[in-house]
């Protein structure tokens, strides 16, 4: 099985302004962006149409490694201090459920339902018993 590991920085404030922080001081590059306007209607209900522009997803190329970057739309349980956690990426949404199941088995705590999604065809939210958080994430198709 072969998947990417980046750290993900979930941010409470304002992720645009941590991208920009990024960019300026490592170097990083923006590959990917995703902004909650570019959501599929249905994903947008209740939603202020002031947080359009916030990050739903980005992916920087920081120093020799990639590191995801958002902002919380989803409200899932973070703690600032404690918003950095590791994103892994698998090929396929077997593989995904397969380790997000296995994590679980082995004593994970469930943050947030495995599930496919408008921007994923599966993606679960786990918590290690180490106190390790982790987005399980099957890698999106062209």
């Amino acid at each position: 099985m072969e998947f990417e590991v980046s750290p993900y920085f979930l941010i409470t404030t304002d992720a645009e302004e941590a991208r920009l922080f990024y960019e300026e001081i490592f170097n990083a590059t923006t590959v990917y962006m995703q902004r909650v306007k570019d959501r599929p209607e249905q994903a947008k209900k209740g939603i202020s149409k002031d947080d359009y522009n916030r990050i739903d997803q980005s992916v920087l190329q920081f120093g020799n490694i990639k590191i995801m970057l958002a902002d919380d739309t989803e409200g899932l349980p973070i703690t600032e201090g404690t918003n950095v956690s590791i994103c892994l990426t698998f090929n396929t949404a077997e593989e995904t459920k397969a380790i997000y199941d296995r994590m679980i088995e082995k004593g994970s705590s469930i943050l947030r339902k495995y599930k496919g999604d408008f921007y994923t065809e599966g993606y679960g939210y786990v918590k290690d018993p180490f106190g390790v958080c982790f987005h399980l994430f099957t890698k999106r198709r062209a």
